[in-house]
């Protein structure tokens, strides 16, 4: 707790940032203002495409500025799209999509960035990883169950509460102190296609991590996106929906203050998945999204670590590069998850993503001892 005390205006401006009610319940909160779900998948995609198209553009662009700016634009971008939700109108909220795809794309990297540049060693920043994430995890777990009740009493309330967490989130961030590590004021170098192009064909260290990154996090999201439904095809109670929630994201809580120290654990995520398609019992489909949830807590502190460790030069750019190629993935997996639904079972999107995760993270674990021999003859 001392290393969450003493970055404790870090820490709050992402913890409000992470608990936005709009985020957990966006498609009830938009049925709820009256729009039909046509008109919400327009709105979600419109989002989506502008994220994708703006990312490296936008990373660029913030690689050049002051990251705290950076997040200030972003915050009132969110705000003024949050805040043209409320007015109730079809192309009001086409217009706040495409401002929340600038603000998810102006704040790709920089966020990740900006938090890794506060801590003067890596050691320091995987404490502060375990002991915030674990304190974040638990805050989303309550706000899982309150959000649905909020909504319930007033449908503009989750948008004011959005607002207003935007709001403290700002404060906070304006009283965080630049404490940039020495290693920055090295990466003022001319930032263009040919040198980024270069730092991925020199590092194929990185380029796997990117792969690895992409695939599991892919898996990840289709894995904990179909979790109620598959609970609902085993005949769950709903009623008991939003304890189980609960359940999952204090699995998330305690997963991240796990330390990895072998890499090869995260061959369990396309496991689980895989087994998840042959079991029947709720029981054990339970314990199994609680155990997927306990390793996806600590690989994702694991992930964000040695990423930030890997990449020297340009780091708010490299992280656009593997959002925009993630945020790509993820669009190709809703449409085939949707399409696996539709024309098997949804058991089949666990068996089929697990054994596709399976094969890369196989491939990845391959690629990386052969650069690790060839290095050694190098020698």
């Amino acid at each position: 707790m001392k290393i969450i005390i003493k970055y404790k205006q870090l820490f709050l401006f992402k913890l409000f940032l992470s608990l936005l009610p709009y985020f957990f319940i966006s498609i009830l909160i938009m049925n709820a203002l009256g729009y039909r779900y046509s008109e919400i998948m327009i709105i979600s995609a419109m989002t989506q495409i502008i994220g994708v198209i703006l990312n490296l553009p936008l990373g660029i662009y913030a690689e050049k500025k002051n990251r705290k700016k950076v997040l200030l634009l972003n915050n009132i971008l969110s705000i003024i799209a949050f805040t043209l939700f409320l007015f109730e109108k079809f192309y009001l909220a086409i217009l706040a999509a495409i401002i929340l795809g600038i603000s998810e794309a102006l704040s790709s990297g920089v966020m990740q960035t900006f938090s890794y540049e506060q801590f003067p060693d890596d050691v320091t920043y995987r404490k502060y990883l375990e002991g915030s994430s674990s304190i974040q995890y638990l805050a989303i777990s309550v706000m899982t169950i309150i959000t649905p009740a909020i909504l319930h009493f007033n449908r503009f309330l989750p948008i004011i509460i959005s607002v207003a967490f935007i709001v403290f989130s700002t404060i906070f961030l304006c009283f965080i102190k630049l404490e940039k590590r020495e290693e920055k004021q090295e990466e003022k170098i001319t930032i263009n296609i040919r040198t980024l192009r270069k730092g991925l064909k020199v590092s194929s260290k990185l380029n796997l991590f990117i792969l690895l990154g992409i695939t599991v996090t892919t898996l990840i999201m289709s894995v904990n996106s179909w979790s109620s439904i598959l609970l609902k095809y085993h005949y769950f109670p709903l009623k008991y929906l939003g304890l189980v929630l609960f359940t999952f994201n204090v699995c998330m809580a305690i997963g991240s203050r796990i330390k990895w120290k072998k890499l090869s654990i995260v061959m369990l995520l396309p496991l689980i998945s895989i087994l998840l398609f042959f079991t029947k019992s709720v029981f054990t489909t339970i314990v199994l999204f609680s155990i997927f949830r306990l390793i996806n807590g600590g690989y994702n502190n694991f992930f964000i670590g040695e990423f930030n460790k890997l990449i020297k030069n340009n780091r708010v750019v490299f992280w656009s590069i593997y959002d925009t190629f993630l945020s790509l993935f993820f669009i190709f997996a809703d449409l085939s998850s949707g399409i696996i639904a539709q024309n098997l079972t949804v058991e089949f999107i666990y068996l089929i993503f697990g054994l596709i995760s399976l094969l890369i993270l196989l491939i990845y674990l391959l690629a990386r001892k052969n650069i690790y021999f060839r290095k050694i003859k190098n020698y």
